[in-house]
């Protein structure tokens, strides 16, 4: 089974896509079991960064800061399986028509098994864009929300979740043809526990560093949206590696 997400409810997220298109986790909450006590936290206001990165390079690439420093926050626990809903403040991104930002979601794991230094990082899901529901941007706009599907079969431990946003706006050419131009990426890291479920081993394919996973040139990353935002053709394939596989 691939794991997509899809704009139904399951972990809590801000994301302010205003003028300057900011975004930040505020919390999360389990869908599965909505009453357990450990439900929900919060995160402070600004604890996390602000701006994209565009430098596909950037060592800060991976959660917007140098290095792994996290806010300080309970890790979160759940049974492998589980299922979050990523929610963004709405009225804040209606408000920023001026500014609107086009562009697909992807959702990340990595295992801390071996430490945080180079972190080998899998896909667990992705919204792109479809005729009928636009760009993943366009759900959170309607929404609020976009669903997350945890894999079931990992090893129990520890990881880190990460949640992206890549606004294509200015993606008709790479950052380096132009230092004005090129895809603007919008992501947060938080730390995720694995009690349960069927306990297999790592996955093996599909693993990627960041920085590292995207190409400036990559089919996804590099294209001229049309005048109301779309991909040329109404067709787009999300960048990144294949996407984790149920086993």
């Amino acid at each position: 089974m691939v794991y997509k997400l899809t704009s139904i409810l399951a972990l809590v997220a801000t994301l302010a896509l205003t003028g300057n298109a900011q975004k930040q986790i505020t919390g999360i909450t389990f869908a599965n079991n909505p009453g357990k006590p450990d439900n929900s936290f919060s995160l402070p206001k600004n604890a996390l960064a602000d701006e994209p990165i565009s430098d596909l390079k950037s060592k800060a690439f991976a959660c917007r800061s140098n290095g792994l420093n996290f806010p300080a926050i309970k890790s979160y626990s759940a049974t492998g399986g589980e299922m979050f809903i990523v929610t963004w403040d709405k009225e804040a991104i209606k408000a920023s028509t001026s500014s609107k930002i086009n562009g697909p979601c992807n959702h990340w794991l990595a295992s801390t098994a071996a430490g945080t230094d180079n972190l080998k990082w899998f896909r667990i899901g992705e919204v792109g864009y479809s005729a009928k529901d636009g760009w993943c941007t366009d759900i959170i706009r309607e929404t609020g929300q976009i669903v997350v599907s945890m894999p079931d079969d990992l090893p129990v431990g520890e990881y880190i979740f990460r949640t992206e946003v890549i606004d294509l706006t200015y993606a008709g050419k790479t950052k380096d043809d132009d230092p004005t131009m090129g895809p603007q990426f919008y992501a947060d890291c938080l730390k995720y526990s694995v009690t349960g479920g069927k306990n297999q081993k790592m996955p093996t394919e599909g693993l990627v560093s960041l920085p590292g996973a995207y190409l400036a040139t990559d089919k996804g990353l590099l294209l001229n949206l049309t005048a109301d935002g779309k991909p040329p053709g109404d067709k787009y394939t999300v960048p990144g590696p294949a996407l984790h596989q149920q086993r």
